[in-house]
């Protein structure tokens, strides 16, 4: 506002030098591999999503199916969908993720659908585990059984 011309080269050097933050990485491709893995179905999305996105974890607090937005290209094919994140709020921005994250947010929620949740624009993209099968056996609580002939097998075996 007056005119004054500072030497920001000296007083920088005066400054004490910045501290890091955190001592974060990115996780590795073996890492990635490891925790998709793990038998929790919900994993693999939640893995692919925030890896190809860089969300935070507290973002999907505010994800919901109306906020992925499938990209295609000219062929007509997916090539990546757009993710409205912090949707509603001042911190809200947009950012992509591959066409792998994308088609693992959808089986997931093809995967609810399939019991019987019904799925439009304003159900959330993650949501706690659920009972998915009848509760005859104390064992089979929250198991995803899809295929019919592994229930008759069972029964099978375990009924008296």
């Amino acid at each position: 506002m007056n005119e004054l011309t500072f030497g920001w080269k000296k007083i920088a050097r005066g400054l004490p030098k910045a501290k890091k933050a955190s001592n974060d990485r990115s996780p590795t491709i073996e890492e990635l591999r490891k925790l998709v893995e793990f038998p929790d179905r919900r994993m693999k999305a939640i893995v692919y999503t925030m890896a190809s996105s860089g969300i935070r974890i507290g973002s999907w607090d505010f994800l919901k199916w109306k906020h992925v937005l499938p990209q295609k290209d000219s062929t007509g094919e997916i090539a990546a969908a757009k993710l409205i994140v912090y949707s509603g709020e001042p911190e809200e921005y947009y950012t992509f993720i591959t066409p792998e994250a994308y088609f693992a947010l959808s089986e997931w929620m093809d995967f609810r659908a399939s019991y019987g949740e019904k799925i439009n624009g304003e159900s959330w993209v993650m949501r706690d585990l659920w009972q998915t099968t009848n509760m005859n056996y104390g064992a089979r609580w929250g198991q995803e059984v899809n295929n019919l002939k592994y229930i008759i097998l069972v029964e099978c075996f375990v009924a008296p």
